[in-house]
Order: structure tokens, then sequence, then C-alpha cells
């Protein structure tokens, strides 16, 4: 018996022997699996940015100096409003976007 007649199994891997279409299918769902898991973690962030959500509430006009008012509404994050024509304790109906630093429209209560 001589050294050739002797084979050997080869030492292409796995991966070497995959098509790139099937390799390329493969990464694309392990890179979704890793986005997803992150998201799961995480509380899915990327759903407030996609969904943003908003809210109308009533507030009090806590500070005002120098034209600019501050509110505080219910989720505790201190809004400005800029060239402010309200008095502190004036109560005012605002939007603002949840997760967002301003205020979308605001308005004095009547009635």
């Amino acid at each position: 018996m001589s050294c050739r007649d002797v084979s050997f199994p080869s030492d292409s891997s796995e991966f070497e022997r995959m098509s790139t279409k099937k390799l390329a299918i493969m990464f694309g769902l392990a890179f979704f699996g890793a986005f997803m898991l992150i998201q799961m973690v995480q509380g899915f962030p990327l759903k407030d940015i996609i969904f943003r959500q908003q809210i109308t509430e009533e507030v009090k006009v806590t500070i005002k100096q120098a034209g600019v008012c501050i509110v505080e509404p219910s989720d505790n994050e201190p809004r400005e409003i800029h060239d402010c024509p309200y008095n502190v304790g004036d109560t005012l109906i605002i939007t603002y976007t949840k997760n967002g630093a301003g205020i979308d429209s605001h308005r004095l209560k009547t009635g």
C-alpha cells in the first residue's frame, strides 16, 4: 500500500462548502436575531422612535425668568416655553412628544 492510496478527511470547513447565498442568509438571520434580542433587553426603544406618542395635559407655570416659562408635566421632565406670555401659576394645556425635549403646542386654559 502506497502513501497515495491513503485518503484523509477534507480539511475544508462546513462554511467553505456552503454557497455565498446561504452564508449571506445565515449572516442576515444572525444579525436580525441579535438586533431583536437587543430590542427585547432594552424594552423596544426603536418602537418609541417610530411610533411617537403625543401627550396632552394640564400643567401650571412654575417658574418664569427672562421670558422663559418652565412647566413640569407628569413625566417629571421640566420643559421650557420661550417668549412666554403666561405668568407663574397660570394653568396651561400643553402637548408634547413622549421622551421628547420640547413642547409641541401650548395654550392658556380658559374657564
